[in-house]
């Protein structure tokens, strides 16, 4: 798509949220990581079809499983399996491309958990849609998927998560799209291809589930990039972070010195008009800001 190739993107002179993803002391970044995972996990099928058939047993999503069954791992589990090299090839792909972009907004933590998260509401959408079709029985053209024990399976979902949060974080910066071959803005790149799904869901798509779930997981993406409070106890299994922590000075400046009243003009401009509008003394505002957002 071509965003790594352009001058903003380069060195430590990017906007905060466009530089490369440093990984947060990791020796790789999320981005790969995932990645990598989920290209393990499909060579299981052509080297061990035994060990990828028990995966897909024990992992996919349908409502058979996860919720008659009761068991809610495959909320998590389905998003690391995919139906052929086609389908993981695309939604790599997009990871690779635009997951480092959010990375280095959120950091490695906690873009993981916006990852996943938007994963999980790609199934609850999924859920939605055969709960409707297959036990209510609405008719409508998208809601025919009524057998509760259609998989769901893919990376799709967190995907389009991460696309809808690079049209928050860099609304104006072009895409080269492969096909059709012409450049347009991540906005209209993200929100097109949200268009797309729900149009492919309503005319009664073959792939109902999968567009159900591309629709959560980008409505996911549209919330969490904007709230990402809201991802801080993800991995809050073993602990309880909201427990009082040994008190910590108190910090009114943010940002390089910068006021949070000042960081949050920063913010709704960015919002309003993307990172290429902001001036350099700016810039070096909310780079400040993000790194004391990481570090607390």
């Amino acid at each position: 798509m071509g965003l790594q190739d352009r001058g903003y993107m380069q060195g430590d002179n990017a906007p905060p949220g466009l530089r490369p993803a440093r990984g947060g002391g990791l020796p790789f970044s999320m981005s790969t990581l995932l990645i990598a995972i989920n290209v393990i996990i499909e060579l299981f099928r052509y080297v061990a079809f035994s060990v990828w058939q028990a995966m897909f047993d024990w992992g996919h999503f349908s409502t058979t499983k996860a919720i008659f069954g009761v068991e809610f791992w495959r909320f998590l589990t389905f998003q690391f399996l995919h139906a052929n090299l086609v389908h993981l090839a695309f939604n790599m792909l997009g990871i690779w491309f635009l997951g480092r972009l959010v990375e280095d907004q959120l950091g490695p933590k906690k873009y993981l958990a916006f990852y996943l998260v938007c994963g999980i509401f790609g199934g609850l959408m999924y859920l939605l849609l055969n709960f409707l079709g297959g036990v209510i029985g609405i008719s409508l053209p998208g809601l025919l998927m009524n057998d509760p024990a259609t998989p769901l399976i893919g990376a799709s979902a967190g995907v389009f998560g991460v696309v809808m949060a690079c049209a928050y974080i860099a609304p104006n910066a072009v895409v080269q799209l492969i096909f059709p071959p012409i450049p347009m803005k991540m906005k209209t790149f993200a929100y097109g291809f949200v268009a797309l799904a729900l149009v492919m869901l309503l005319i009664g798509s073959t792939n109902a589930g999968g567009e159900a779930a591309h629709l959560g997981g980008a409505i996911a993406g549209f919330y969490f990039i904007r709230n990402t409070h809201h991802l801080i106890d993800f991995f809050d299994v073993l602990g309880d972070s909201r427990k009082p922590k040994s008190p910590k000075p108190p910090r009114h400046k943010r940002g390089g010195g910068a006021s949070q009243q000042e960081v949050d003009r920063v913010l709704e401009k960015v919002s309003a008009s993307g990172l290429g509008s902001l001036t350099s003394q700016e810039r070096e505002i909310l780079r400040h800001a993000t790194k004391q957002q990481r570090r607390g």
